[in-house]
Parts: structure tokens; C-alpha cells; sequence
């Protein structure tokens, strides 16, 4: 029997933006019309989070600790709370904004920039686990920076090789708590070094509020092509003009007033 198969890494942010790959799950849809969801959480990762940013993956009871979780032929909450439904008014013109003709869950929400207004899960394309070097990585980085590859690879559920010493699975969490701590204290410290220097240069009248961002018009046009051509989806198109979607729309409508 012929199926169709693809998968995508769910994943939340912390208040500092470090970006936490808690679950594999992938979707297969056979030729008879049967499907099947496959959740595959990385507890080594989930274990890292906390309360104020994760609560469980919808529809999953995680403190069974299950390798897998099988949905069958039905749509689990997690999907269905996030990809439109046929019935939608607006279903085909939502496809198309991803440049997409047909429904993929997981490659509709691998592409959306749409968000979930009861949590802040999302998808990214599958990853395979790699074992990065921490000294090859941060030759040109800062302490600070360096501690954040440390937690950023850590919480991507990858290895860590500092020096002859390797941290997995099996040391992820300590090493995690550490490090975390100390990247706290640092992220404080530089807010408020940085707070003090606004308030001394409005003090002295020389603060002038923050420079907008420098928009590359020209770049914007070409990538609007690709996007109207399908080639690329809108929130690729403003990663890489490293504008908001929203910006993207705004610039768009503009242009297209102005014809």
C-alpha cells in the first residue's frame, strides 16, 4: 500500500529565547485514506524545562513516560487546535499563503507564521541529533554568547563536546542547571549595566530612542516574487529580510497601493 510520510520537531521558547526541541512527531497517511500521528518526546530536553514555559504537550500524558504515543485515525489535539479545517472559508487562501496546494499538517505548520493563542509550541523541519564542538563553535564569541551556545545545543537535545569531556543524555540536565544559572545572572546584569546607561544619556539629553531597522527595499521585491511564485513562505522570506510577517504584509500592501 502506498502512504505519504513527513515529520517536523515541536518546539517552545523560554523567556530568554533559547529554544527548547521537546518532540519528534511524525504523520503518515495511507492510500486507503487511514492515518497514523507518532509522538516521540525527547524527555532528556523536556526535563530541562520548567513550569513558567511548559506544561505538557497537549493531549499527551507525559508522566507516563511513554517512548511513543500512537494516534490512529484520529486528528489529536495538538493538530487539530492548529492547522485549519476544509470547511474553513478561508482554508485554500491559508494553503496558499505557505505555498502549498494541498494539506500537510505538519508541513502546514513547519511554514505558517500563524500562532496558537492558547500556547507557544511550533514546528521546525526534522533535525538529525549531532554533536557539536564547543571550541571549533566559539572561537569568535563572547562569554556570554558562548554560554548561550552551550544551553541552545543542550536544549536542541545535541551533544556537547567541551575539550575531551562529552555531555549527552545522561549529564544534559546538571550541566543544563548550571550553566542556565550563570546565564541568568549574566542576561541580569547586562540589563541593568544597559538601563543605567539609558538613564544617564537622557539625563544628559544625548538618548535618542533605538535606530529603525534598516529595510533592504530591493531584496523585499525579489523575495516577494519567490513568495508569490510559491517558491518560499512568507515567514521565510521575512527571516531573511529579518523583518516580522507582519512588516512583510504591511510592505506588500503598500506596494501594491501604490501600482
Amino acid at each position: 500500500m502506498k502512504s505519504y510520510h513527513s515529520e517536523g520537531i515541536i518546539c517552545i521558547k523560554d523567556r530568554y529565547g533559547i529554544e527548547y526541541r521537546v518532540c519528534h512527531l511524525a504523520y503518515t497517511l495511507n492510500e486507503d485514506e487511514t492515518f497514523e500521528y507518532v509522538f516521540t518526546p525527547n524527555y532528556s530536553v523536556i526535563d530541562l524545562t520548567d513550569a513558567s514555559f511548559f506544561q505538557g504537550i497537549p493531549g499527551l500524558n507525559l508522566d507516563l513516560r511513554r517512548k511513543q504515543y500512537v494516534r490512529s485515525n484520529m486528528v489529536p489535539c495538538f493538530i487539530s487546535e492548529r492547522v485549519p479545517q476544509t470547511n474553513r472559508v478561508d482554508y485554500y487562501e491559508l494553503l496558499e499563503e505557505v505555498g502549498m496546494t494541498y494539506m500537510d499538517p505538519l508541513l502546514y505548520l513547519i511554514r505558517t507564521d500563524k500562532v496558537y493563542f492558547g500556547d507557544r509550541f511550533y514546528m521546525i523541519p526534522i533535525e538529525a541529533k549531532k554533536t557539536v564542538d564547543f571550541d571549533s563553535s566559539s572561537r569568535r564569541l563572547n562569554s556570554i554568547s558562548c554560554i548561550r551556545l552551550i544551553l541552545s545545543s543542550l536544549a536542541a537535545g545535541d551533544d556537547l563536546l567541551l575539550g575531551e569531556y562529552k555531555i549527552d543524555d545522561s549529564t544534559r540536565m546538571p550541566v543544563f542547571r548550571v550553566v542556565h544559572s550563570l546565564y541568568a545572572r549574566s542576561v541580569a546584569a547586562w540589563k541593568a549595566a544597559q538601563e543605567e546607561g539609558v538613564a544617564q544619556a537622557r539625563s544628559s539629553g544625548k538618548y535618542h530612542g533605538r535606530k529603525p531597522v534598516p529595510f533592504d527595499t530591493v531584496k523585499f521585491h525579489l523575495l516577494l516574487g519567490r513568495v508569490e511564485r510559491k517558491e518560499m513562505s512568507v515567514k521565510q522570506a521575512a527571516g531573511e529580510l529579518g523583518i516580522s510577517t507582519d512588516k512583510f504584509y504591511r510592505e506588500k500592501r503598500k506596494l501594491e497601493k501604490g501600482k
